[in-house]
């Protein structure tokens, strides 16, 4: 065995450090005396007569910083939303300034009532802007959507975009209406349409009973029916449905049932507000013409 391993090592105890020197108190002493001022620790009126009593200038700073950590709370709060990312990480927010870039420039020209103008684009923009959205999504988006995912993709791509879609519609809607309403106000009802008003409430009621009775429950069922499909290993066909197994489950059967009487019920009331929306347009286009 080395003598290194036979070595025995004793600790040695660190040499204690010396405290610091205590400072003189004589320079704190004549100044107590100079200014008379008396100090006794054991008596609290006393300690309170010399405590240190924060001015206006002490007290707002304090305020100051706190108003500051509340800010700087509320800024990480919103950098975190999906909003402010879609603010500076996409570039729509420039799409849309580029639209009222050109809204403005169209409005500042000279010519009729720009009160009136205004709200006629706004009435014009709410319709082309609801007539896109229906188009796309019922004759474009779902279409390809449908026949290119496998049917438990397409079906979560839908479980996000049905209640922003038929929220959406709604609100164009009760815009258009109200952007019609304020023109026909305007111009003192002289070339009012009562079918195309009627046409308007009509499409807002459909979408906003759809949003908020209809969409709700055919997710749910919708939900049952995916879980029920991935535990028997299906969902994963591309444009049909394959029932396999669940054509033998009563339970099964059900929820499909009732899913599917709500998927009708949607695509019944798309169907009518898409029409609605054709002979809108057409009663937008003759009042253009004339």
């Amino acid at each position: 065995m080395c003598k290194v391993c036979n070595t025995q090592y004793t600790l040695m105890e660190a040499p204690p450090v010396p405290a610091p020197a205590l400072k003189s108190t004589k320079h704190l002493e004549r100044l107590k005396q100079k200014h008379n001022i008396v100090t006794d620790p054991n008596n609290e009126e006393k300690q309170k007569e010399v405590e240190y009593q924060p001015d206006l200038l002490a007290v707002s700073t304090q305020y100051t910083k706190l108003g500051y950590d509340l800010m700087k709370s509320a800024m990480v709060r919103l950098q975190e939303t999906k909003a402010f990312v879609i603010a500076t990480k996409t570039s729509q927010p420039f799409h849309v300034a580029l639209g009222v870039l050109v809204l403005t420039l169209w409005l500042s020209r000279s010519g009729t009532d720009s009160s009136l103008r205004g709200w006629r684009a706004l009435y014009v923009g709410a319709i082309a802007i609801h007539l896109g959205a229906q188009i796309w999504m019922t004759l474009v988006s779902g279409i390809v959507l449908y026949f290119s995912l496998p049917r438990h993709e397409f079906g979560r791509v839908q479980t996000v975009l049905f209640p922003v879609y038929y929220a959406f519609n709604a609100s164009m809607s009760l815009l258009a209406i109200l952007a019609y309403f304020k023109t026909q106000c305007i111009t003192r009802f002289a070339n009012t349409s009562y079918a195309q008003f009627a046409l308007l409430v009509a499409v807002f009621s459909i979408e906003a009973y759809v949003r908020l009775s209809l969409v709700r429950p055919m997710l749910r069922a919708k939900h049952v029916k995916t879980q029920m499909e991935e535990v028997a290993g299906g969902g994963q066909e591309v444009g049909r449905l394959v029932l396999g197994e669940l054509a033998h489950c009563p339970r099964y059967i059900r929820v499909l049932k009732t899913f599917r009487m709500y998927h009708s019920s949607i695509a019944m009331g798309t169907m009518i507000t898409l029409g609605c929306s054709l002979y809108s347009t057409m009663i937008l286009v003759d009042s253009m013409c004339q």
